[in-house]
Formats: structure tokens, C-alpha cells, sequence
């Protein structure tokens, strides 16, 4: 907030300086100049962006033209802040902060976006402005007497400023210490600004040189100061807690979800699956898959179509989510040739995950029905298929109230633990956690006879420790020497669950197949249904 205000301040200011005179119509002009593009850009011009973005991203496929695209964006709207009168620096920075803000910003484009700019732009910006530093001015008393006070008086307005700020937000005195110590660094944007003075020719190179040596020594004392403020201060109960949180989600698969691919029809099953998509505010693309589906109006769904009652199940849940940003990213995209071609040129653009949405999923042979082998069979990555039963069927978007998650040893089962983990946020009931033996337990307990029960007990109580790292509460059940899918039915009827969540391994066929375990769950469960697979085909054995 205080770079975008202090933005503001400085295009305003350069505006009136480039004109060389300081009369009412400038002053006016470079306000209304700043005003007016600032709301073109945080209403129309976010979604312009955003817009673009995703076209680059499905289109270009490269993340290499993405960066290209992002930079030509920049420019671009560095070049109508000099068209209207303010300084060019505001539109590069307003472009940033839109891009950042873009939902569609893959975590791949990003990476490498901030490796060009601190790899590239940063070390030219910073040689050049050392190029024009000259600090051997310093050599006289009286600047170097100025010199002494400007960065006395910097760190005191910043550092005193942010230990006041830390304080009226609650912070003991010794965080806020920490704060204003880390806080009182100077570097990129008081560098740029002097920069672009002297350019101007509003700062002479003696201050320019005064005003890089106060963002060097600030810069250059603000290691050892939030050093040492840090090791006096003690770690709370969340900041402990906080890494382990962040390693475990940097392996994880839920929290390394960027895009979604939604494929539905008209049924109340499709709301049912963009209930359970919304939940975490990622950007959905929706693809209409039902008969009807050549007939809907490119990116446009009427409000009391199919399609829009899709898309407001999915802005519904994401605004239910506290922890999943308030709010999503949902377009719609009508197609021109069948469902799986369609499936198979959105698969190209890199999505995360397929959740798929169709009535009668179950097939009349056990099996799925033949519409959902059809849509699948092109993409490789993750799959999601919803199956609404129960109270589901009559309210799609109601949240799953008691949420039922198998496991076992297998990293499948940990994926599925992981959806529901996600899910079970908007429920107030606990998530429930049964362990089932599979087939691979079994052939691990008879390889290794003195293998007991504390392995599969191990195995529960780390997914209870990863659920109350977000505040969820677990119960947990062990059924061991049952058959899997007998136990999991089992557990339904007494749990009374209306939403069960199964990790399960997608197995190489002519048919979509997850296995005998998910077949007979899918077609006798009385709740709710999600299956959750992962990327790989394994062999069928």
C-alpha cells in the first residue's frame, strides 16, 4: 500500500515538474490523468489482463511467449501514463501488480518472470545507477554532514513508522522492533525514484549520490538489526507450526493446484461437481459436455441456463471458503466438435486437474458409463469424478456436512486425504478417517511378518496432525481385516456421511477403470461420491 500511494505521489509530481510550471490546470490534469487510469486499470483493465493472460496461456502454450506477452502488457501501459501526462513508472507498476494479481498466473510463468527481472533488469538498473553515483562528493564535511542527517531522518520516519504501525496492530515491543528493523531497508524504489530525477534534471548528482549512499547504509544495516531483534524474540505456537505447514504443502497436491478443467452437463450432478471445484478460488474453465452442448453461445451462459447454474455453484463455494481467496476466476467455453476432441485440445493447456460432472457416472456393467470413457481417454493428468447421491441429488449445493475419507498405505489414498482435508473446511462436522486394508498391505505384511498394527495407526495419526494443521478435527477408525470396499460401505452406513472421498490408481485399459474397490463404492454408496486419481496409469495386474 505505501509503494502504490507513494507511486501515485511521484507520477503527480514528475507530471508537474516535466511541465515546468505549477498552475492550476496542471495540477488538475496530472490528478485526473492519475485517477482516471487507476480506476480504468482496477476495473476494466484487471479483467483485460486477466483475459490476456489466459489467451497467451491456452494459446501460446510456451511460457516463454506468456513472458513476452506479460512484458508487452507492461510496456504497453508504461506508454498511457506517458500519453496522459504521468510518468511511465506508473504504468509498469500498476501492470505488475495486475499481473500478480492475475488467478491464470502460473507458478512455472511466475518463477521465471521474477528470474528475468532479478537476473537481468535489476543487475542493468542498479549498474547504471552506480554509473551515475558519484560518492566521492562525500569527501566534503557539509554534504557529508547532509548525508548523515537524510539517513537520520529516513530510518527514523520509516523505522519509527513501522514500530508505531506494529504497535497500534497488536505486536508486542519486541516484534515490533523486528518489524521496523526489516522494514527500515531501502534498495529499488528510492533508487528509481532518484534515478528518474536526475534524469529530469530535478536532482543534481550531488543528491543523487546522497540519496543512493542512505538506501546502501539503510540496506546494509538492516541484516544485523533484524538479526539480532529476532533472536530475542520468541517463536509463537503459529510460527512454529508455519513451516511445517508450508514444506508439507510444497509436496502436496492440493495446494500446488492452479487450474482447474471442469467438464459437466445439464445435470444437477454437474452443479454438484462445481460445488466441490469452487472450494479453493482456483480459475475454472468450464467445458459444457452435454447433448446440448453445441447450441450454447460461445463465452456466454444465460442466467437461468445449465451452464450458468454451473458457474454460480462454483462462485458460491469459493465465496463460502474463507481460506480459498473469496471469490474465483470461471469462463465458460463452448465447443464446435465432440466432447473428448474438446477434452483433448483443453488437456494441451495445461490443467492441474479434470473434475468432471456427468449424470448416471456409474455404468449399467459396474463399470463407468461409456460417455465418461470417452471424455477421459485424452487426458493424462489428475481426474476428478463426482457422483451426487442423497440429500446431493435434491441440493447440489449443499455442503457435505460429514465428510468419510479412506486411506491406506499408498500415496493415492494420502491424494484423497488431501481433497478432503481441503473439503472439510466448510463442514463443522469432524472429518472422518477410516484405514482399509488393500491388496499392497497385505503383500507388505506377508513380506514382512513382524509388520503390526502400528504401521497402519502411524498412518492415521499423520493424517490427523496434517488435518489440525488447518483447524480441522479428525476421528478415526481402523478396519484392518475387512474387505476394503465392504469396510468403506460399512463405515458410510454407520458414520452416516453424506460425501466419501477416495484416492484411487487409474489402471491401463480400453475402459476408464479405478479398480474393484472404487466400482462397487460408486454404484452401492447412498452418499455422495468423489474419486480423485492421480496422473499415472499404473499396469493392470
Amino acid at each position: 500500500m505505501g509503494d502504490t500511494l507513494g507511486w501515485i505521489i511521484i507520477a503527480v509530481i514528475f507530471s508537474l515538474a516535466s511541465r515546468g510550471s505549477l498552475d492550476i490546470l496542471s495540477v488538475a490534469q496530472a490528478q485526473f490523468g492519475t485517477l482516471a487510469f487507476l480506476a480504468v486499470s482496477f476495473t476494466i483493465g484487471r479483467r483485460l489482463v486477466f483475459r490476456l493472460i489466459r489467451w497467451a496461456n491456452d494459446n501460446l502454450v510456451s511460457s516463454a511467449a506468456v513472458i513476452t506477452v506479460i512484458l508487452l502488457l507492461m510496456s504497453g501501459m508504461a506508454m498511457i501514463t506517458h500519453l496522459i501526462g504521468v510518468h511511465t513508472v506508473l504504468g509498469a507498476f500498476i501492470a505488475g501488480v495486475l499481473v500478480g494479481e492475475s488467478p491464470i498466473l502460473t507458478r512455472q510463468t511466475d518463477e521465471r518472470l521474477r528470474g528475468l527481472i532479478s537476473s537481468l533488469f535489476l543487475p542493468v538498473f542498479f549498474g547504471l545507477a552506480g554509473l551515475s553515483a558519484d560518492l566521492t562528493v562525500l569527501k566534503d564535511p557539509s554534504v557529508l554532514g547532509l548525508t548523515a542527517a537524510l539517513v537520520l531522518i529516513a530510518s527514523i520516519g520509516k523505522f519509527g513508522g513501522a514500530f508505531v504501525g506494529g504497535a497500534l496492530g497488536g505486536l508486542t515491543r519486541q516484534e515490533s522492533y523486528a518489524l521496523a528493523s526489516g522494514m527500515n531497508a531501502r534498495g529499488s524504489t528510492e533508487v528509481i525514484i532518484a534515478t528518474i530525477g536526475l534524469s529530469m534534471g530535478v536532482l543534481s548528482q550531488t543528491m543523487f549520490s546522497m540519496i543512493v549512499t542512505m538506501a546502501i547504509l539503510t540496506t546494509m544495516a538492516m541484516p544485523p538489526m533484524l538479526r539480532s531483534a529476532l533472536a530475542r524474540l520468541p517463536l509463537g505456537r503459529d510460527e512454529k507450526e508455519r513451516p511445517e505447514r508450508e514444506e508439507y504443502e510444497q509436496r502436496g497436491f492440493v495446494a500446488n493446484l492452479e487450474r482447474l478443467l471442469l467438464a459437466v452437463d445439464e445435470s444437477s450432478n454437474a452443479t454438484f461437481a462445481a460445488h466441490l471445484a469452487g472450494g479453493r478460488g482456483l480459475p475454472i474453465t468450464v467445458l459444457h459436455v452435454g447433448a446440448n452442448a453445441n447450441l450454447q453461445e460461445k463465452n456466454r451462459a444465460d442466467e437461468e441456463s445449465p451452464e450458468a447454474a454451473v458457474i454460480n455453484a462454483a462462485k458460491a463455494s469459493a465465496e463460502a471458503d474463507a481460506d480459498g481467496g473469496g471469490n474465483v476466476d470461471v469462463i465458460s467455453r463452448a465447443r464446435e466438435e465432440t466432447a473428448a476432441e474438446a477434452i483433448a485440445e483443453e488437456a494441451k493447456k495445461g490443467f492441474d486437474l479434470l473434475v468432471v460432472g456427468m449424470d448416471a457416472a456409474a455404468g449399467p456393467d459396474g463399470g463407468f458409463d461409456r460417455r465418461l470413457d470417452d471424455l477421459t481417454s485424452d487426458f493424462d493428468g489428475p481426474l476428478a469424478i463426482a457422483a451426487a447421491k442423497g440429500v446431493h441429488e435434491k441440493e447440489p449445493t449443499a455442503n457435505a456436512r460429514k465428510i468419510l475419507v479412506p486411506v491406506s498405505g499408498s500415496n493415492v489414498s494420502r491424494r484423497g486425504a488431501e481433497v478432503a482435508i481441503a473439503l472439510a473446511r466448510l463442514s463443522s462436522e469432524p472429518l472422518q478417517v477410516v484405514y482399509v486394508s488393500t491388496t499392497r498391505d497385505k503383500g507388505a505384511r506377508r513380506t514382512s511378518p513382524s509388520m503390526s498394527l502400528a504401521h497402519e495407526e502411524a498412518i492415521l495419526k499423520d493424517i490427523a496432525a496434517t488435518a489440525a494443521r488447518y483447524d480441522i478435527n479428525v476421528t478415526t477408525r481402523l478396519r484392518a481385516n475387512t474387505a476394503p470396499e465392504i469396510a468403506i460401505l460399512q463405515e458410510i452406513a454407520s458414520s452416516r456421511a453424506d460425501l466419501v472421498v477416495i484416492g484411487v490408481d487409474r489402471i491401463q485399459g480400453d475402459r476408464l477403470n479405478f479398480g474393484s474397490i472404487a466400482a462397487a463404492v460408486l454404484g452401492k454408496s447412498k452418499a455422495s461420491v468423489l474419486l480423485v486419481s492421480d496422473g499415472d496409469v499404473r499396469p493392470k495386474t
